[in-house]
């Protein structure tokens, strides 16, 4: 506890307690009693002191006792020590002085029940100083100039290397978060190597893609209709520029119906009608546990190619032909009869 926030300054600590004799004590006890400069030391002040008295601690409010800095000061509550009652006060002291001194006697007051008062001062204390250059007198110490601080050697050849290690570790870092970028769009490592393919051509090669797959033969509807609408939805990131891959149903439709597709009004209502269709069933698919007829899937696979062949650029002619020749996806009669009786149980 501080010093300035100790209220025990020019207070009188009271105490009501049955009558005895009038005789009262003091002791003090300082740990260490040779200190080197800066040191703490511990000092306690032990009042004993009849039942029947009041005692107080007579002392200033200063953050210094005679030349040592008071750290804190704390009182101990007051015990019963055969037949009489002691109280404690303990100082935490330091020292920055170059030689031995005295803790000063500090004054205590003790009064009577008969109004008669005693004031006992505890004896100086001495504190031997410990000097660091031993037994030289400080005055004859030769001063001697700080020492310059030492110079760092550096291993190059080892910071070169944790550098070349750390740029290593930072570029496959880099590599796997672009690989793992790249899988997500469905595109290979070296895909970067060939020029670029418009969205129509990616999105036709990823319908053949489907339309290989075992998933409408497994009767996994859920997958495939994600498949096929994510294929729509980066088609139209890709061909309109309008954000769709990560957007709900109607955040999609909402961007659809604000953007100019730059489509003749008949074919861009067309396009716009079946593309809400088509991702209103998948969410019905997907969020409902909705299950479609094996034949309406595969129209709806049919709807997607129509979408993006009617709608690639007058100019790619070309690419228009080779979407025209997309295989359907291929399931089986016999899946198709076991994927209905599977619907009917």
């Amino acid at each position: 506890m501080s010093v300035r926030n100790i209220a025990i300054f020019f207070l009188l600590l009271e105490f009501s307690l049955p009558f005895a004799d009038k005789d009262a004590s003091i002791s003090v006890v300082a740990n260490p009693s040779a200190v080197r400069i800066g040191d703490r030391i511990f000092f306690t002040i032990s009042v004993d002191y009849p039942e029947s008295a009041k005692v107080g601690i007579l002392a200033k409010p200063d953050s210094m006792l005679g030349n040592f800095n008071v750290l804190s000061i704390a009182i101990d509550s007051a015990r019963k020590v055969d037949g009489h009652f002691r109280q404690e006060i303990k100082y935490e002291l330091s020292y920055f002085g170059l030689s031995d001194d005295f803790i000063p006697p500090i004054g205590v007051l003790v009064i009577y029940p008969d109004s008669t008062a005693d004031t006992i001062f505890t004896q100086p204390v001495r504190v031997s100083f410990i000097s660091l250059l031993g037994d030289v007198p400080p005055d004859s110490a030769e001063i001697r100039d700080i020492k310059p601080p030492m110079a760092l050697s550096y291993n190059y050849r080892k910071l070169a290397l944790n550098i070349l290690l750390g740029i290593i570790l930072v570029a496959v870092v880099l590599g796997y978060l672009w690989y793992r970028s790249r899988k997500k769009r469905g595109l290979g490592i070296f895909e970067f190597i060939s020029p670029k393919k418009p969205p129509w051509e990616l999105a036709i090669m990823k319908l053949n893609a489907l339309s290989e797959s075992e998933l409408l033969g497994k009767g996994n509807f859920k997958e495939y209709f994600d498949q096929l609408t994510d294929i729509l939805r980066e088609y139209i990131e890709g061909r309109f520029g309008i954000a769709a891959l990560e957007l709900s149903t109607y955040e999609t439709m909402e961007n659809l119906r604000n953007a100019n597709l730059g489509l003749d009004s008949t074919l861009e209502a067309f396009f716009v009608d079946k593309t809400e269709e088509l991702l209103r069933r998948a969410d019905l698919i997907k969020f409902a546990k909705f299950l479609p007829d094996p034949h309406t899937a595969l129209q709806d696979w049919e709807m997607v190619r129509k979408l993006i062949v009617r709608t690639i650029p007058q100019q790619e002619e070309e690419q228009s032909e080779k979407a025209e020749t997309t295989k359907m996806p291929h399931i089986g009669k016999d899946d198709v009869n076991e994927i209905s009786n599977e619907e009917v149980k």
